[in-house]
């Protein structure tokens, strides 16, 4: 990623609104997990033409400016709670949806179908929104999950002195193909591509429809009876926020980014504290992935979390308050005291 080059090229917009004065839907959840009291929406525009959608939340005596980022086919409404929380603990907060998601620019043709990524480019887009967006008057702290945890690995290594510290949850170090073998997997997605079919679905996957038996004993992510429903309940209130299942392209150049964030080469060049959440019962990401990587950085704290599923920031209580508390005293360690 050459970041000179995109900041050099890199238009920044932002028209704030406040969500009570947009007419949209909203799912049947308890308010804990629906907007936040000060919400408000803004989007950040590249030279491109790309529009990035994000929510922010203000802390009333902020100690940092923290950029939140999601995964793989999320969105800001699903981390309204994890919004407040972190708005609570002095954090003026500012969630960012990612190209192909959430509100942000989509293809004009299947503009649910997540295509093969750019990932050089989604880090620079972060980069680019955490330099110009951000007020900078605090410290900045970084909150990442799954493929955005793995986009924000990429980004770090080009911005050593931009955050003060990095919370990833269950980064796309790694990943799980099944049911295809994971020694097939990459091959097959790249015959994929190479034969036309980059924008078709991979094996066992296809558009996005609401699971009917979905519960807390059927999710693969979370075991809370309430917030395991977060994503398809927005998905089913708002059919503007729906992102259908992965491609072959997206297989591709997810797995690609993998292999690339394996090389040794990588973890000398992250000088960024991190801490790095990994919940043991997961049926998306490597947990050794993230192990392997936090053993070769500079300052990296790695807290496991047997029985949890993939997201920590949806998972029963039992599970999630103590990822909270961990971020808490992380938190302590890289910034100031709470005012």
């Amino acid at each position: 990623m050459d970041e000179g080059a995109h900041l050099r090229s890199t238009k920044v917009m932002m028209d704030s609104v406040v969500l009570e004065d947009q007419p949209v839907a909203v799912p049947n959840l308890p308010p804990r997990l629906l907007a936040p009291a000060g919400l408000q929406w803004g989007t950040f525009e590249t030279m491109d033409g790309a529009r990035l959608r994000w929510g922010h939340v203000p802390a009333a005596n902020p100690r940092g400016e923290c950029v939140l980022v999601g995964g793989f086919a999320e969105f800001v409404e699903k981390y309204f709670e994890t919004m407040a929380d972190l708005a609570q603990r002095g954090l003026s907060v500012w969630c960012l949806d990612w190209r192909g998601q959430g509100g942000s620019i989509r293809p004009q043709f299947h503009p649910s179908r997540p295509r093969r990524r750019d990932f050089d480019r989604d880090a620079a887009d972060l980069l680019a929104f955490a330099r110009h967006v951000l007020p900078g008057r605090h410290p900045r702290v970084l909150v990442a999950h799954s493929m955005g945890g793995a986009i924000s690995m990429l980004m770090l290594t080009q911005a050593h002195d931009l955050f003060a510290g990095a919370v990833l949850s269950a980064p796309m170090l790694g990943i799980h193909t099944a049911p295809i073998p994971s020694f097939l997997a990459r091959p097959l997605a790249m015959l994929g591509v190479v034969w036309g079919f980059g924008t078709e679905f991979a094996p066992g996957r296809g558009p996005w429809k609401p699971d009917p038996n979905l519960n807390a004993d059927t999710s693969l992510t979370s075991h809370d009876p309430v917030r395991c429903m977060v994503h398809q309940s927005w998905f089913m209130a708002r059919p503007d926020l729906r992102v259908d299942g992965p491609t072959y392209g997206w297989v591709r150049s997810a797995l690609d980014l993998a292999i690339r964030l394996r090389d040794p080469a990588v973890f000398p060049a992250i000088f960024t504290p991190l801490l790095i959440g990994t919940p043991q019962e997961e049926h998306h990401v490597d947990p050794e992935a993230a192990r392997y990587a936090a053993k070769r950085m500079a300052d990296a704290t790695l807290v496991p979390f047997p029985g949890a599923r993939h997201e920590l920031f949806l998972e029963r209580d039992d599970f999630r308050v103590p990822w909270l508390a961990a971020m808490d005293e992380f938190f302590d360690r890289i910034l100031a005291p709470p005012p």
